[in-house]
C-alpha cells in the first residue's frame, strides 16, 4: 500500500496527536486513491465535542461532517474522506478489535477500501498504516 501525505495533512495529525498526549484522539483523511495510491490532502481534527480518554476516542460526527464540507469547497477537484486515524497510548501500535468493527462498514462502501493509520508517540513518533 502506497501512502503519500501532503505537508499540511501531516502537520495536522502531528498537531492534533500533541494536543492530547495523555488521551487517545484522531480525525479523518480528505483525498483521492489514484492509480493504486492513496493521497491525502487534509487531516480533518475530531471536533470540539469528542470524548478523549486514555482508552476511548470518539468523533463529534456533526463538526466533522461540517468541516468536511468546508475543506472539500478549497479545492477544485473533488475531495473525498478515504480513512482515518487515531492514537493510542503509550506503544499500542495495533488496531484493536473495536476499532476494527467500527470502520470495517465504512472501509467496505469502497471497493478499494480506506486508510486506517494508528500515531504513536513512543519510543519515537510513528505512523502504522
Amino acid at each position: 500500500m502506497k501512502v503519500v501525505f501532503s505537508d499540511r495533512a501531516y502537520t495536522a495529525v502531528l498537531a492534533e496527536t500533541l494536543s492530547k498526549v495523555e488521551t487517545e484522539t484522531g480525525g479523518v483523511f480528505l483525498g483521492k486513491y489514484m492509480d493504486g495510491i492513496w493521497y491525502i490532502v487534509e487531516s480533518v481534527d475530531p471536533g470540539p465535542n469528542s470524548i478523549f480518554q486514555v482508552d476511548y476516542f470518539e468523533y463529534d460526527q456533526k463538526y466533522i461532517q461540517h468541516l468536511i464540507n468546508k475543506k472539500a469547497l478549497l479545492y477544485g477537484a473533488k475531495l473525498w474522506l478515504i480513512g482515518w486515524w487515531h492514537r493510542h497510548p503509550v506503544t499500542f501500535h495495533i488496531l484493536a478489535r473495536t476499532d476494527v468493527g467500527t470502520k470495517a462498514p465504512d472501509a467496505a462502501m469502497r471497493a478499494e477500501g480506506a486508510v486506517s493509520v494508528l500515531v504513536n508517540l513512543e519510543p519515537l513518533c510513528r505512523f502504522t498504516i
